[in-house]
């Protein structure tokens, strides 16, 4: 990462130049407040298996939703007309989306559908724009807008099938896996519309905000339906202290420099590796949430065992999920892959493993919880490496600004 190598022309906001996130962009990610709110009540409304596997599909749809919003605007720029009306009109989209989240599949399943298929479409027709605006990004810009139209056909075509039916849930599945693959397949074949090296981690911490805040607004709900005392009150305490320890887990990281690494080397494949890392960590923190929030409220035995293992498995994948995130940028770094944080995020997910296997109730399980939390935030917040990281981060970035500058000045040199 010393190397700096020039690399191709780009479409977008050039490396080294600020990108700033839009009100728009703020504005779409609003709809995601909700969209996790209704994909939580649906999670809490049952625990049956079906019930979960079609939270965890409808998750992932909606998380691809956003990720290939925030990813068109890292690529192509956010002050764009196609990127400004087809964001308009995936907010119209994913209202309706997130109106069929969470009633029974029989009855919404062909809303869900047909809204995510408009979703589609539109990515679609934006790439289809970028194409006859940015030809150096042809090759892979007609393979996203053709997998991505494939996409919507399918989903379209899934609205006519038996809502909730296996073969709707299946080509459900079938449409989301060839969205996702594509962009890896294809990587190698956009190198002139890398992703904006703030703009995309901004964007995806504001997401991860928003899961943190909705945890925070089922603590609050679980907490109102039990009376006002110290006694029920502090197991919220808690709780509200193991979010500022994810919190403080996953912004102690270095979030940047995977996305330097893909504009410095001219390849993507470590970002994408970052940025489809986050998914699971997201999806955690929803369902960590339904299983604090539910947990506080309840007072049935059978419930408080069943939020409990809601509570401790989302912790482990989060824990799991950060200590793959910062794998990614270790490689980056070129430093060891097992650093004292590693280790720590690893022991620590062992530990809340165990806890599953416990008989606790919901004061036990939030003291349990948040100790270890507290001790794996302290842990990786005093690691060296984390600074390490940080400072080559924030050099590689200033580098890139210079040569910005440098561009900038000869362009008026010549003007």
């Amino acid at each position: 990462m010393t190397q700096l190598p020039e690399t191709g022309a780009q479409v977008g906001t050039p490396a080294g130049v600020e990108q700033k996130v839009s009100w728009l962009e703020l504005f779409f990610d609003l709809i995601f407040v909700v969209a996790f709110d209704q994909l939580s009540k649906r999670l809490g409304d049952s625990h049956t298996l079906e019930n979960i596997g079609a939270f965890g599909i409808m998750f992932v749809a909606i998380w691809w939703a956003w990720s290939t919003n925030a990813t068109f605007a890292a690529r192509y720029g956010n002050e764009s007309r196609a990127y400004r009306w087809g964001t308009l009109l995936e907010l119209v989209g994913m209202g309706l989306i997130a109106l069929s989240l969470r009633g029974d599949l029989k009855e919404t399943g062909i809303y869900f559908a047909l809204g995510y298929g408009f979703n589609r479409l539109l990515h679609a027709g934006q790439h289809l724009w970028i194409t006859r605006r940015a030809p150096e990004t042809v090759a892979f810009s007609r393979r996203i807008a053709l997998v991505s139209g494939v996409a919507a056909a399918l989903w379209a075509l899934s609205a006519f099938l038996p809502g909730g039916s296996a073969w709707q849930v299946g080509l459900w599945c079938f449409a989301l896996l060839i969205d996702v693959v594509t962009p890896v397949l294809v990587r190698d074949r956009n190198r002139s519309a890398l992703p904006h090296e703030g703009h995309l981690p901004e964007r995806v911490g504001l997401l991860q905000i928003i899961a943190m805040g909705g945890i925070v607004n089922e603590i609050v709900g679980g907490g109102r339906k039990q009376a006002l005392s110290w006694m029920t009150l502090w197991p919220a305490f808690l709780s509200m202290a193991t979010v500022v320890a994810l919190w403080r887990l996953y912004f102690d990281q270095t979030h940047a420099l995977p996305l330097l690494s893909a504009r410095v080397e001219g390849r993507e494949g470590r970002m994408l590796a970052w940025l489809y890392g986050h998914l699971p960590f997201t999806l955690s923190l929803v369902v960590l949430g339904v299983g604090i929030g539910h947990g506080l409220s309840s007072a049935d035995s059978h419930e408080v065992a069943v939020q409990q293992q809601f509570v401790v498995w989302s912790l482990v994948i989060a824990f799991v999920s950060l200590t793959f995130l910062r794998l990614v940028t270790l490689r980056v770094a070129r430093l060891p892959l097992l650093d004292r944080s590693g280790f720590a995020l690893i022991v620590g997910a062992l530990a809340l493993a165990a806890l599953a296997f416990v008989d606790l109730d919901t004061k036990r399980l939030d003291l349990l919880v948040v100790v270890v939390c507290l001790a794996v935030a302290s842990a990786v917040a005093s690691d060296p490496v984390t600074h390490r990281l940080g400072q080559l981060e924030e050099h590689v970035a200033q580098h890139l600004e210079a040569q910005a500058a440098d561009a900038s000045d000869e362009g008026q040199d010549e003007d």
